[in-house]
């Protein structure tokens, strides 16, 4: 007993504030090796985490009781927030910039189209263009010798005495089907046959003419072809020495010249040669007429290089534009000629 004794004063001297709370004195005894067993102490030492009153310290203990169900929901929270996100982006794509790289393209390539826009049409050609206008332009070439060996097969036979208006009508069949066909629906080698026949009529539609122009003076004929060749390379020229698209401005301009041509040239075949509208109309149809198709050269040839950078590479068919432009300014060309020759 005296030992207890000794060794509870002993412990209670070493550290006072481990039995402060202890039970009272009514209380039994307790044994060594309890008094020996350290215990919690809710007491307000001043390194205690609790307060002076026992509500305090009920606080505490409840908030540290709900703070490993609260890390426990937010770290659920996150877990459920990823996995929401790799859904979407299973869903829509990883990144807005790799789902929509395309913006970025766009705005390169506008302003690719405006650095180039700020030059002329010969800066902007690109390596298939210019093969392509060879294509064509080589096209031309051999329809302009078709139509020239026609003329002079019909010049040199008894087919100079079928009206030209003959061959003209039959001209139409092959130019409807060049130009309402493609590549891609009719053969290559039916469409190169077209274009022969169009280009043959042509030439025997314009023998007559050509025959009464060398028979009243044989240098209308070569002078009106170097006439033509010339106006035919400075407009092409223009058109290349423009900005980009800017001829193609004209287009609607240019139809509704073409529908007044259309008009005065109807409206001079009933006008007697006696009045006074015959020669207006006749030189609206001549002079107009010229400069219209003059223009139509330029805007045919920014709309061939237009139609190619749009993927119709169809060199037939702008071939044949061309080929038209070039016979009626040749044909308007031999007519100035032959009015204005010295008497």
């Amino acid at each position: 007993m005296l030992q207890a004794l000794v060794a509870r004063g002993s412990l209670r001297a070493a550290a006072p504030s481990t039995f402060r709370c202890a039970a009272s004195a009514a209380a039994p005894a307790p044994t060594v090796r309890a008094l020996l067993t350290p215990r919690r102490c809710l007491s307000s030492s001043p390194g205690s985490r609790f307060g002076n009153k026992k509500k305090a310290r009920v606080e505490v203990l409840e908030r540290e009781a709900e703070a490993p169900s609260q890390q426990q929901g937010s770290a659920f929270g996150q877990q459920q927030q990823q996995w929401q996100q790799g859904q979407g982006q299973q869903q829509f794509g990883a990144a807005p910039s790799s789902a929509f790289p395309s913006y970025a393209g766009a705005g390169v390539r506008d302003r690719e189209k405006e650095r180039q826009q700020q030059g002329s049409q010969w800066d902007a050609l690109g390596a298939g263009v210019v093969a392509h206008m060879r294509k064509v332009y080589g096209t031309l070439a051999v329809g302009i010798g078709i139509a020239a060996g026609a003329s002079m097969v019909t010049m040199a036979t008894p087919l100079l005495g079928v009206p030209p208006m003959v061959p003209g009508i039959a001209a139409i069949v092959p130019l409807m089907g060049i130009m309402y066909t493609s590549n891609q629906t009719m053969s290559p080698a039916l469409r190169a046959g077209l274009f022969a026949a169009f280009t043959g009529l042509s030439g025997m539609s314009l023998a007559p003419m050509m025959w009464m122009m060398l028979k009243v003076s044989p240098a209308i004929v070569p002078q009106a072809l170097l006439i033509t060749t010339g106006l035919f390379g400075a407009m092409t020229g223009l058109s290349l020495m423009a900005k980009p698209g800017s001829m193609l401005r004209l287009g609607v301009p240019l139809g509704g010249g073409m529908l007044m041509l259309m008009v005065c040239g109807v409206a001079g075949m009933f006008v007697p040669v006696t009045s006074a509208w015959y020669p207006l109309l006749h030189n609206i149809y001549l002079y107009g007429g010229l400069s219209l198709f003059t223009l139509y050269i330029a805007y045919d040839t920014q709309n061939m290089i237009d139609e190619y950078e749009m993927g119709i590479d169809d060199h037939i068919k702008h071939a044949t534009d061309l080929f038209l432009d070039f016979k009626i300014v040749f044909t308007k060309v031999m007519q100035i000629l032959y009015l204005s020759r010295d008497d």
